[in-house]
């Protein structure tokens, strides 16, 4: 802190501002000595701690504050799904048509869910990510929301800084600690991240087939159903938005990547949805196919609503908010 802001502060508080980075300090010498006792190099250690400050505040706040808790269905999706997303994601489609369709093939996902993350992770690579990585880590490690997970993260940032690639000038995140065009924070880098053209380099960063094989892999492992969608916009009956919510165990037992998301409520058959009168979003029937399915309501009292099926929580392990979700599979929908 520097000594013009410090002057500005009151005694009480310039000690309480000294005692909280001491505390710090003595945080991140024992994750540094962790990280040595798991094998880490001194030099990527040097690297990596170099540039390490006190907690990011601004980190934290968008972390309490993040746009799936605080937008409006309606506002999130407008500010997401735009025309822009929509006209560059069919161009980017044709422009790399021939290794989107190898990869869709390979891993068994269709290439407009693999172009639709990379469109809303990173505006299709253009969107600028400059936070240092081990300092956002260091941050929301020692923040005590998910302190846990934050500090599994950082440690797995030294595993892949430590093998060489990347540098650490490639490694700068979102705020929330994600890497590269994918977006993948460094536990999924180490799981999912692919050499697709095969140069010895798992470059989330500025090879966009590895991009494409990265996400598609991280979905396959995740049982992506190649022959489903993601869901539909229905109409609801009149009451629907009161009279059709229920919880998870009122209907089908649900896929197992989507029994963590109790919040989706009851999962029952297409037809049997049918029969409660949902229907298309243009007031026609719902497919025959009898799938599971489960309904997401949209912004009270506009009634909006979501039939969403299973792929929707292979999505939501990306970002588990519906929001999120809707966005990835509304700007797919385009992009066929």
């Amino acid at each position: 802190m520097c000594a013009a802001v410090i002057g500005m502060l009151s005694p009480w508080a310039v000690n309480a501002q000294v005692d909280a980075n001491a505390d710090f300090a003595k945080w991140l010498v024992e994750l540094r000595q962790e990280a040595a006792d798991n094998g880490i190099s001194e030099v990527t250690l040097e690297q990596a701690f170099a540039n390490i400050t006190p907690p990011v505040k601004r980190v934290i706040e968008r972390d309490r504050s993040q746009p799936e808790r605080v937008q409006t269905y309606d506002d999130y999706l407008t500010a997401r799904v735009t025309d822009w997303k929509k006209q560059t994601g069919a161009e980017l489609m044709t422009r790399h048509q021939d290794v989107l369709n190898e990869i869709s093939k390979r891993y068994g996902v269709q290439a407009r869910f693999i172009v639709g993350i990379w469109g809303m992770e990173t505006n299709f690579g253009t969107y600028p990510i400059k936070e240092p990585l081990f300092n956002v880590l260091a941050t929301l490690a020692y923040d005590n929301r998910r302190a846990a997970f934050f500090r599994a993260q950082f440690l797995a940032g030294l595993e892949i800084l430590n093998s060489g690639f990347p540098t650490i000038e490639n490694m700068n995140s979102s705020w929330a600690g994600a890497m590269g065009q994918s977006q993948f924070i460094p536990e999924s880098y180490l799981q999912y991240a692919v050499d697709y053209d095969q140069d010895g380099k798992k470059d989330i960063w500025d090879t966009e087939a590895d991009v494409f094989a990265s996400i598609a892999n991280y979905f396959k492992a995740r049982n992506w159903q190649d022959d489903q969608t993601w869901g539909r916009p229905v109409l609801l009956p009149e009451g629907g938005e009161e009279n059709l919510v229920g919880s998870q165990s009122d209907g089908l037992s649900p896929d197992q990547y989507c029994k963590r998301y109790s919040s989706l409520g009851a999962w029952r058959d297409l037809q049997d949805w049918q029969a409660l009168g949902v229907r298309k979003a243009d007031g026609s029937n719902l497919p025959t196919r009898s799938i599971p399915a489960a309904l997401v309501l949209a912004d009270k009292g506009d009634n909006e609503a979501y039939l969403v099926y299973r792929n929707f929580c292979s999505i939501m392990s990306y970002n588990p908010a519906f929001k999120y979700a809707l966005s990835i599979g509304l700007l797919a929908d385009q992009l066929q």
